[in-house]
């Protein structure tokens, strides 16, 4: 008999077997089909400097898992992409509305930066008409028990940025569409695994072959079968003794003793097998003008899959749709998750789907502008004055800051144009409509006069527009003028700081400090003096006599008869000492506007009044009328004046204080050397300060140390490299330089006083502007003027008089001897015997020069 027959029957049904045997993809059915119409797709940002590896989408998918339904016909999927356009490639999820809080859950659980917010118009949806599209799945090339190459088989590498460089190179119109729908499995789909295992390791296993496995295995099955063949006819008693007799005992079972390297690939399907699976679909959509360069996109983003391959083990490959491009195409835009699958575990998932980090490199990635911050739990939400909300995992809650916090002050800084006015705004609007009383500091003019518009109607008679530039009806305000004289030490070292800042250190000095400082004191003790009396007290002998005659201060009719008369009598030496003050304070007064305001003996403006009483004061310092150098000097004269008045407040019991609440834009204009013991002393006589500027800059090192050693809340915009190194240690370590230098427009990080305590750092955005006007700004303004304002002609010339009347000493010991006050008429000096009382001026009157 011929033996040749016998051997090919036996190759061929060894053939048939191994090629029945062998699966080409692994696919795991799925009993229906679900399409979810009414779904959520949410676009994922992380900051820049994300440090989450791949574990964290592996733990991310793992709490996924929990959506696993008993009844597979029930059980929701989810999408998760990466699109490219030339706008850059962007991370999406897409889900069912009903899962969308867990979905976001799960991943803010595990990416505590990223930003989750809602796309409104899919990306998928646009028009494609006009260009190639290209497209195909990614399929295993075994079953799904063998593992494919994951996150933690790259050294130093993140396997993402081989499939983002891949997307990284698209052109004008041009589009990729990365989607990787998934849905949680049973624990089911393991058992073929471990049984492969087992029958590998017992021998009885049949091979999981792909063809070049398939044709190695053929060949050496069939060189066994031919020497049993030839044995059969050749030597059949010898196989017939090979046989075992009946009765025998059976024979030791022996397993074939596999090598090192079946060991280790049988431990790696052994450890998917640990894990939870994911019922998973790859889909791959290109689209361009060129059909050629559709094609090479869509290799390039299939090539990236490579990455994963075992050569032992699994691998992903390329299947082109059966059904046709326009089918295909619908099935992604649907996001429709097909019959049949196959089966990746969390790790695996995560290899080829997680956000990126530091280490991806890849050009155009939508990154998210700035870290998010958690808010503190204890928010103030209610009975308090808001001004921004929270943006912590695109939860809004409003929020602001209550009465008692706000008594601890309040610090904005950022550069200019990113919305500290706004914040601004916000709270002086809610505190006119609370009937709060505010003063506001304005460096440009701009926010007073919106503000004016947002005067509740009832509050119209409260308002005191300070105008500078109204030259018809200036307002008066003698800085000099004391109540109790005892308190002029006090008064003179604010205004004593406000000229030094105003002179600046180089024309600063000690003698000068002296010359200055006992000219304030000496007029600060006779009622009626103004500012304009300084220059013409150092200058002027018979003027000076006039003057000190009526001081009562020894100390200081000393340093007049004998330190400044023996000064005088040494011209140059005199001419030097007060040549600067009548530089400095001599332009300053030379001003009609700055004179018509702070040359007028009596105050119309009562800042006691106002802060007791709780009215609105505005004041428009705007630098393009009045000049830069006035107006900082103003302003800074202004504060020193409003901290002396809230000093005063001593006198009323704590409990009965009403809170004022100064806003000072720009504040570094006005921030004077004792400004930081304003900050500290403040509170307790419920002067509550809410400052801003744009850079630290701008602030001696001593205020800045002041500045954020006793204001409660800080509040920071975007700012420059060089703030950022000095502000990183007041958010650090929740936030770092880069963060602060990337915040967007009206976005904020801060620090917030709750409950006397000061917040750890995070993350809010500030109420858009108020709305609501009510436009009563101009009856307010006319108003005021009327109240406040005096008429200018009668304001100029009794200035006149007063510069043109020459004083003496015998015109002194005259006004003494008479005891009364002269008559304005007669072109008596700008004296009162009498402390001035506050007047309210409703027509045109004043009192002489």
């Amino acid at each position: 008999m011929s033996v040749l027959p016998i051997i090919l029957g036996v190759v061929g049904l060894s053939l048939i077997g191994a090629v029945r045997s062998t699966k080409p993809n692994g696919k795991l059915k799925i009993t229906d089909e679900r399409r979810y119409e009414k779904g959520v797709l949410l676009e994922i940002r992380v900051p820049k400097g994300n440090e989450k590896d791949p574990l964290a989408a592996e733990q991310m998918f793992a709490s996924l898992h929990g959506l696993l339904r008993i009844d597979p016909h029930e059980q929701e999927h989810i999408s998760f992409e990466i699109a490219a356009d030339s706008s850059g490639i962007r991370f999406y999820v897409w889900c069912p509305e009903h899962v969308r809080e867990f979905v976001e859950g799960q991943v803010y659980a595990q990416y505590p930066s990223a930003e989750l917010k809602l796309v409104e118009n899919d990306y998928m949806q646009a028009d494609l008409s006009g260009l190639s599209i290209c497209g195909e799945s990614m399929v295993l090339a075994k079953d799904s028990f063998f593992p494919t190459k994951t996150f933690r088989d790259f050294e130093l590498v993140d396997p993402l940025a081989a499939i983002t460089g891949s997307m990284s190179e698209v052109g004008e119109g041009e589009r990729i569409w990365l989607q990787i729908a998934v849905r949680p499995v049973p624990d089911v789909w393991q058992r073929a695994g471990h049984e492969y295992v087992k029958q590998v390791r017992t021998g009885t296993a049949k091979a999981k072959l792909g063809l070049s496995e398939l044709a190695s295995g053929v060949a050496s099955g069939v060189g066994e079968l031919i020497p049993l063949a030839i044995k059969q006819f050749t030597n059949p008693e010898d196989l017939a003794a090979s046989r075992p007799r009946p009765g025998a005992p059976p024979p030791k079972t022996e397993y074939p003793r596999l090598s090192a390297g079946q060991e280790l690939e049988l431990k790696m399907i052994e450890d998917k097998l640990t894990r939870m699976g994911f019922a998973v679909t790859v889909r791959i959509l290109t689209a361009a003008l060129d059909p050629a360069n559709c094609e090479k996109l869509l290799r390039g983003v299939s090539a990236s899959f490579g990455q994963f391959s075992s050569a032992s083990l699994n691998a992903f490959s390329r299947t082109s749709p059966v059904e046709g491009i326009g089918d295909f195409k619908e099935k992604v835009v649907s996001r429709e998750f097909p019959t049949d699958s196959y089966v990746l575990d969390t790790a695996e998932l995560a290899s080829i789907y997680h956000l990126p980090n530091i280490s991806v490199q890849t050009p155009a990635i939508a990154w998210a502008t700035y870290k998010k911050g958690e808010p503190p739990a204890n928010l103030p939400t209610s009975d308090c004055t808001y001004f921004a909300e929270t943006t912590f995992h695109e939860k809004r809650i409003r929020f602001g800051l209550t009465r008692e916090d706000r008594r601890r002050h309040v610090y904005l800084v950022g550069k200019t144009g990113t919305g500290k006015t706004t914040v601004f705004k916000n709270m002086i609007v809610q505190d006119m409509q609370n009937g709060e009383g505010v003063a506001v500091l304005d460096p440009h003019g701009d926010l007073v006069a919106e503000l004016l518009d947002f005067v509740p109607p009832e509050r119209v008679k409260d308002v005191v527009y300070f105008n500078p530039v109204d030259n018809e009806r200036p307002i008066s305000l003698n800085l000099l003028e004391i109540e109790d004289v005892t308190q002029k030490n006090l008064l003179a070292s604010g205004l004593l700081d406000a000229f030094k800042k105003h002179f600046g250190e180089i024309s600063w000095g000690p003698r000068l400090e002296y010359l200055l400082n006992n000219a304030i004191l000496t007029l600060l003790e006779v009622p009626g003096t103004t500012l304009l009396g300084i220059v013409r007290l150092l200058s002027d002998k018979n003027y000076q006599k006039y003057i000190v005659h009526k001081v009562k201060d020894p100390v200081l009719k000393d340093f007049w008869e004998n330190e400044y008369t023996q000064m005088m009598g040494n011209p140059r030496l005199h001419t030097e000492a007060i040549a600067p003050i009548q530089n400095k304070v001599g332009r300053f007064l030379a001003s009609t506007t700055i004179r018509s305001i702070v040359g007028q003996r009596t105050s119309s403006l009562d800042l006691g009044e106002i802060m007791n009483e709780g009215k609105i004061l505005l004041v428009n310092l705007s630098k393009g009328q009045i000049g830069e150098d006035n107006a900082n000097l103003l302003g800074s004269l202004l504060i020193s004046k409003i901290n002396f008045t809230a000093m005063q407040r001593v006198k009323i019991p704590e409990a009965e204080r009403r809170d004022f609440y100064l806003f000072a834009d720009e504040f570094q204009n006005f921030a004077s050397g004792s400004f930081s013991s304003i900050l500290s002393e403040a509170r307790k006589y419920r002067l509550n300060l809410h400052l801003t500027h744009q850079y630290t800059a701008q602030l001696p090192e001593s205020m800045q140390e002041g500045v954020f050693g006793n204001v409660g809340t800080m509040v920071l915009f975007s700012v420059g490299a060089p703030d950022a190194q000095i502000l990183e240690k007041e958010f650090a370590p929740y936030f770092i330089a880069e963060d602060l230098i990337s915040l967007e427009k009206y976005h904020i990080y801060i620090k917030l006083m709750i409950d006397g305590m000061t917040s750890k750092p995070f993350s809010a955005v500030s109420l858009p502007p108020p709305s609501g006007q009510t436009y009563q700004g101009a009856a307010a303004v006319e108003l005021s003027r009327q109240v406040y304002g005096r008429d200018a002609n009668e304001v100029a010339d009794k200035i006149k008089r007063w510069t043109e009347r020459e004083f003496s000493l015998g015109m002194a010991i005259a006004e003494e001897n008479q005891n009364s006050p002269q008559s304005g008429m007669d072109g008596s000096p700008p004296v009162n015997l009498e402390p001035p009382k506050p007047v309210v001026y409703n027509k045109d009157q004043g009192e002489d020069q």
